[in-house]
């Protein structure tokens, strides 16, 4: 006979699950009241078989390749007692949930947040000792069956289905992905989207060419840096046609990092949180954006010492609001291709709104003349006529 404890009650409840790893890193998950079924594991072979089990209502799925172990969370009708119920195969061990401290279980880590309160990165040194704080306090058998009958009807087939349309999407698209998808991160946004950020051109073709031919064009995006710092610069030069900045970093597309000039910036502490926050709400995938102030020498002096190390002959204009490096002379082709290969990727650093690059070149009046060496060495430049260079 089941407690009150142990029944479903589908009115909302005051948590929110936070996965801290898998292809779902960052999701979130409302907690009802009652129990919430995960089902933790691989998506491929559901895929291949085209037939999804039937999962209550109050479940959700989480895509994780290795060390994936399903299980309940339990929340009191009053909120004030939370456990967490491994349904491992044979056997069920539970335990009490300590809010806002992650929780290993199987290969996964999650986190238990009162909805309420706004999430808080962990120390990374937390995230060892928290499965050693969490021992198993009591088994239950009756869920331990309910384990062994949800297995044998799952078998070793991967689910790839969460009742959560935005949870749901994200899954299937991580399957879509396929083998590729370390080189994507899978990001459900604010406003209902899922978007796939993707490093370079090249995957966000080939991520978009996946979209299309799975039909998910209408609830997914396909984003990059440069395509973002692109819109984003739009709108900033609408409304913040004086800001002095260099651009948006995506090392952390969830933290997107927005780089300013400190001798140029004019804003005040207030108005910097108030862009940050509008900067977020253009990015509906993005928690927060950080903003940081860098020195305009720190960017010269790096464009400078770069040309330097690649040998690269120049000149150097300083104008009002930025400087200008002229990269000039009868440079040869691996000269072009070295010069070019160094200003993208300080453009990719930096931007080209402070410091820009221009090349001219110089046509080698001397190219393709016959010539001798020696001390008495010339250069013959028509018939008739000999160049004698003065030595060195």
């Amino acid at each position: 006979m089941e407690t009150s404890k142990e029944k479903t009650i589908t009115s909302p409840g005051p948590y929110i699950v936070r996965l801290l790893n898998s292809s779902l890193n960052g999701c979130e998950f409302p907690l009802l009241t009652g129990r919430t079924l995960f089902v933790v594991g691989q998506s491929d072979a559901l895929t291949a078989s085209g037939q999804l089990p039937d999962i209550p209502a109050d479940s959700f799925f989480i895509p994780l390749d290795h060390g994936g172990v399903n299980f309940e969370i339990q929340v009191d009708t009053d909120a004030t007692e939370i456990i967490l119920h491994e349904l491992k195969e044979g056997n069920s061990e539970s335990r009490s949930v300590q809010l806002n401290t992650p929780i290993q279980v199987g290969e996964l880590l999650i986190l238990i947040r009162p909805e309420s309160e706004p999430w808080v990165p962990e120390q990374p040194e937390k995230l060892e000792t928290s499965a050693k704080k969490n021992e198993p306090r009591f088994k239950n058998g009756i869920v331990a069956a309910l384990a062994g009958f949800f297995i044998l009807g799952i078998g070793t087939v991967g689910t790839l289905w969460i009742l959560n349309s935005p949870q749901r999407q994200a899954a299937e698209l991580d399957s879509l992905l396929g083998q590729e998808k370390e080189r994507f991160q899978v990001l459900p946004g604010r406003d209902k989207m899922l978007y796939v950020a993707a490093q370079n051109e090249r995957d966000t073709l080939w991520a978009r060419q996946v979209l299309a031919r799975g039909d998910y064009d209408k609830n997914a995006r396909v984003i990059n840096e440069n395509e973002e710092n692109k819109r984003i610069s739009t709108w900033l030069d609408t409304y913040y046609p004086q800001l002095a900045y260099y651009r948006l970093h995506f090392d952390e597309p969830r933290k997107p990092v927005f780089w300013l000039s400190r001798q140029r910036n004019t804003m005040s502490k207030k108005e910097l949180e108030v862009l940050s926050q509008k900067l977020r709400a253009l990015m509906p995938y993005a928690d927060s954006v950080n903003i940081t102030l860098m020195d305009d020498v720190t960017a010269a002096g790096q464009a400078e010492a770069g040309l330097k190390q690649q040998a690269l002959p120049y000149s150097r204009r300083n104008h009002k609001g930025g400087v200008t490096f002229v990269i000039q002379g009868a440079l040869d082709d691996v000269e072009i291709l070295r010069a070019g290969q160094f200003v993208d990727s300080y453009y990719r650093t930096w931007g080209g709104r402070y410091v820009q690059f221009a090349i001219e070149l110089k046509d080698d009046w001397l190219k393709g003349r016959s010539f001798q060496y020696g001390a008495e060495g010339y250069i013959k430049m028509s018939p008739g006529h000999w160049y004698f260079p003065s030595p060195l």
